[in-house]
């Protein structure tokens, strides 16, 4: 796309109306180049006016595609917010080390440009970022792209970084393409990187500047990038990952079945693995793999021939072959087919079939009943929890405080065994161990019930040593006993501990381990839990939230998760029975996004001016004027916490 010809007018138009909800029109009725409507050009060789039913009729598809995306993952498009995922980022990883020299060697040609490159990984995670003159960097800091900031689209919306993973392809935004306002002072390209022996997307690379900077060439720039380091990343492979990836895709083309590899170094499996298989069950296998690779040499056996029982209760036949000599193998090839001889698992939720004897267990249903939410990590999370206490796997879950690491576990123990009892044992409520430890072995003698053991981070080494001889002791045979899980809260939004792992995390009693993301991550959860907290904290009542009002509560990075946004619609809809609430019912928090903690007397300030807005219809003349304050400073005030209060007319 020449950039020097782009319609930024026309697009500005297009957002204004994609975002007022103006209906659209097929792309078949703008004509094959979206520019206008199919027909015969004018008699001067041009294409024919854009009808008034077309909204958007100089606005690329791809662009459309990913704005409706955005809409569909209340992407705020007049402020930007970037998550902070640090601490979730592999900074020693293959693909930023082969990334590193062709960077360099990128930001050495732009160094006369006023642009500059920008590495992120599989999920739009800023990793490395170099070049560009002082005006690009201010801009970069500014939005926060920046290393240990996330780009993902459905965060910050439109994008070069986002939208290249999410298409799956070159990428470029110019200007007024970006959905969120703030970015609209830049254009770039982005291009996903691939792995060149297993096709997976690696991360992207991309190219920012000032849009009035933009050149066609800053195409031409990323994909020579992003095929220097596909070349670096087949570099770095040695010979013998090379040959089990070999061995790998030869298994993966003799049948259609799920295909796994292990490697001492190297994990993968092909798409028939990811699609039938749930992440437990991927687990189990990647297991019977590296057990039969970790065997001794004179006891080791070539193939191995064993049948697994599946999450959803089906048995698979699973094959391990070793690849490589018979004394020094290199990888695991692992195969499954069902004891019918078909090649993909026979389970009730993917292909129904005939069974005899007892009837199989139900499908894991993609949200458990009971919880509220559409993010896909939050239903990932529902899965991987109800599957484990279908299977009794002892299994740690581990998330922030009132992220609702308690309300999955109750929600999966309901579901599989509604009948039996939940016992719950509050690590920190107990000053004496030996009482504790009574009451766990007591717990532990109900077969058929579920024990949970919460704030597993307090327990120390030997605590959890005896916590661990006695679930050791419950669990005489794989399968039986009851279920355990350990609820273990880690630190929110401050830095992550030091040193050593805690003695809960250290622990091997738990195999397996399911993350809940925080709620600032997951916002399209908000608008599944505002009504489900609403219906709770109602009295009975019909109290709802008003679309300006869910515009806000969507906009909170909401520091104490799930917990924090139940305690304010708890406040706001204390002493109502029937209301739809407003913007200015909802807390004054709700209506700041300062990015430090605020002293008590900074926050009591914050709360006097969003109370002035709401009292002035968002005036800030006359909310300065009620609080006796200057017109100069309420507007630092403002900027200063972050304060939204949008005017009468926009409400």
């Amino acid at each position: 796309m020449d950039f020097r010809q782009f319609p930024e007018q026309a697009a500005m138009r297009a957002r204004e109306r994609m975002l007022s909800g103006a209906l659209e029109t097929s792309t078949a009725a703008r004509g094959p180049d979206g520019r206008g409507p199919a027909g015969p050009a004018t008699a001067a060789g041009s294409p024919a006016p854009a009808t008034p039913g077309v909204p958007y009729p100089r606005v690329r598809e791809a662009v459309l595609t990913s704005w409706r995306r955005c809409r569909l993952h209340a992407v705020d498009a007049d402020r930007l917010h970037v998550p902070h995922v640090e601490q979730h980022i592999d900074w020693d990883s293959r693909f930023l080390t082969a990334a590193a020299p062709v960077l360099d060697r990128v930001e050495q040609l732009l160094a006369d440009c006023t642009a500059g490159v920008v590495l992120a990984d599989s999920e739009a995670r800023i990793l490395s970022r170099r070049g560009g003159d002082a005006a690009v960097v201010r801009l970069m800091d500014r939005v926060h792209l920046v290393p240990g900031f996330s780009y993902a689209e459905e965060a910050v919306g439109t994008n070069g970084i986002g939208t290249a993973l999410a298409e799956r392809r070159l990428s470029t935004v110019f200007g007024a393409e970006h959905f969120a306002g703030p970015l609209q002072r830049a254009a770039c390209a982005g291009i996903p990187v691939r792995n060149p022996l297993t096709g997976r997307q690696e991360g992207v690379v991309n190219l920012t500047c000032l849009r009035q900077d933009a050149s066609p060439l800053m195409a031409a720039v990323v994909r020579q990038a992003a095929a220097d380091i596909e070349e670096r990343l087949l570099d770095r492979y040695s010979g013998k990952e090379r040959a089990a990836l070999d061995a790998f895709l030869a298994a993966g083309r003799r049948t259609s079945g799920p295909v796994l590899l292990v490697t001492p170094t190297l994990r993968t499996a092909n798409s028939e693995a990811v699609r039938l298989l749930e992440p437990q069950d991927l687990r189990q296998a990647g297991a019977l793999a590296a057990d039969l690779l970790a065997a001794p040499a004179g006891s080791r056996r070539q193939r191995v021939d064993v049948t697994l029982r599946l999450a959803s209760g089906a048995d698979v036949r699973v094959r391990c072959t070793l690849v490589g000599p018979p004394g020094q193998p290199i990888g695991c090839v692992v195969g499954m087919t069902t004891p019918e001889g078909r090649e993909t698992p026979d389970t009730p939720d993917r292909t129904p079939g005939t069974c005899t004897g007892t009837p199989p267990p139900p499908p894991l249903p993609a949200l458990l009943p009971g919880l509220a939410g559409r993010s896909p990590s939050w239903r990932s999370a529902s899965r991987d929890v109800a599957s484990a206490c279908r299977q009794r796997l002892p299994t740690r879950v581990v998330g922030e405080a009132g992220v609702g690491k308690l309300a999955l576990v109750r929600a999966a123990h309901h579901w599989v065994r509604p009948r039996n009892r939940l016992h719950v044992l509050d690590l920190t409520s107990h000053q004496d161990a030996t009482d504790l430890l009574a009451r766990a072995e007591e717990a532990l003698r109900d077969e058929d019930g579920t024990v949970v053991l919460q704030h597993l981070e307090a327990a120390n080494r030997d605590l959890m040593s005896c916590l661990e001889t006695l679930l050791a002791e419950a669990r005489h045979n794989p399968g039986t006993g009851p279920w355990v899980a350990g609820l273990y809260t880690v630190p929110g939004q401050g830095p992550a501990p030091t040193g050593a792992a805690p003695p809960a995390l250290d622990s091997a009693v738990f195999p397996c381990t399911v993350a809940v993301a925080p709620l600032r991550y997951r916002p399209e959860d908000i608008r599944d839990l505002v009504p489900a907290l609403l219906a709770r904290h109602g009295r009975g009542g019909t109290v709802s939230c008003t679309p300006a009002a869910m515009q806000v509560l969507t906009r909170c990075d909401w520091p104490g998760n799930v917990r924090h946004l139940s305690r304010v619609l708890q406040q706001a809809a204390r002493g109502r029975r029937q209301a739809d609430l407003q913007p200015h019912d909802l807390a004054p928090e709700c209506h700041s996004s300062c990015r430090r903690t605020l002293t008590p007397w900074e926050a009591a300030e914050r709360d006097a001016i969003v109370r002035a807005l709401h009292d002035a219809a968002g005036n800030r003349d006359a909310a300065a004027r009620q609080l006796g304050i200057s017109r100069a400073t309420i507007y630092r005030k403002i900027r200063l916490y972050g304060v939204t209060v949008a005017p009468a007319r926009a409400r």
